[in-house]
């Protein structure tokens, strides 16, 4: 679209009400994108790329009015905030997995207009790499998302949950389980020490973390050791296609003995060769 096309589509626009906009793939002149963002509260549904979306995002979170502006966008696209490939449908399929890089200042925009939202925003951050320094710009809107994001991306919002303020600590902890709706899953993701030490006191800062997923992690006993005290709080726990050996076995049935709150607990294909024990509890899952 150039500067005509635009000026024909905010005067239609203008006159019309409740209309289903669909912009994706589309080419919008730099200066026209403010108008068109000023002109949401006529469009009942707006379809748009991931590329044009930030771009909106970014002028909402730049205008004067920004509430207003942040209202009619997340509005118009369902309260989803979709930067994932989701939205590249009309991709050739060897170009739907293209990843979107995400700077602190692309964050900084989002978390602007997140800060403006009504009501629980989607946030897809699939597909997606994420400076730390952006996702540090997102813990404070955390509380206010539904978050969907790739392994990669969960790993590292766990690994900077911990900061020097315990009180700091504690909050974004509950606000990254509360966004995960109490489910994570990193499975198929190498933890290391850092990680597993960052994850314990995620759990012990939360209550909010009912199913987490850490199988084919390369867990070993000594990293399971890291983790073993803060995993009663968790009801579904698969450690499956792990490392874990009859030296952390014992660590395992008694914390499950101790806990009838936790509900399941899966050890597919680790290297425990004394299953006995495990078969008392049906809770266990080992074979």
């Amino acid at each position: 679209m150039d500067s005509v096309d635009c000026a024909a589509l905010l005067f239609t626009l203008k006159h019309s009400d409740r209309v289903k906009l669909n912009l994706q793939w589309t080419s919008i002149p730099t200066g026209d994108t403010e108008s068109i963002l000023f002109t949401l509260d006529k469009v009942s549904q707006l379809s748009v790329d991931r590329n044009l979306l930030l771009r909106l995002v970014h002028c909402c979170a730049a205008s004067d009015a920004q509430q207003g502006a942040a209202v009619g966008l997340l509005r118009t696209v369902q309260d989803r905030l979709d930067l994932s490939c989701s939205s590249c449908v009309e991709l050739p399929e060897e170009d739907q997995r293209e990843t979107l890089s995400l700077t602190g200042e692309d964050c900084g925009a989002v978390s602007a207009i997140l800060r403006r939202s009504v009501r629980d925003t989607q946030l897809n951050l699939q597909d997606c790499e994420v400076e730390d320094s952006g996702l540090n710009l997102l813990f404070p809107v955390l509380r206010r998302v539904r978050l969907r994001a790739s392994k990669a991306v969960l790993l590292q919002l766990v690994s900077l949950v911990p900061v020097n303020s315990e009180g700091d600590t504690v909050r974004r902890a509950v606000s990254l389980c509360r966004a995960l709706d109490g489910e994570l899953d990193l499975s198929h993701t190498s933890l290391d020490q850092r990680a597993c030490g960052a994850l314990a006191l995620m759990l012990d800062s939360s209550e909010g973390l009912t199913e987490l997923d850490l199988s084919h992690c390369e867990l070993t006993d000594q990293l399971l050791l890291t983790l073993i005290t803060h995993l009663h709080k968790v009801q579904v726990l698969d450690l499956s296609h792990n490392k874990i050996s009859d030296a952390s076995a014992g660590k395992l049935l008694h914390l499950v003995s101790i806990n009838p709150s936790i509900g399941t607990v899966r050890l597919f294909s680790n290297n425990i060769v004394d299953r006995t024990p495990f078969k008392k509890d049906k809770r266990f899952e080992l074979w």
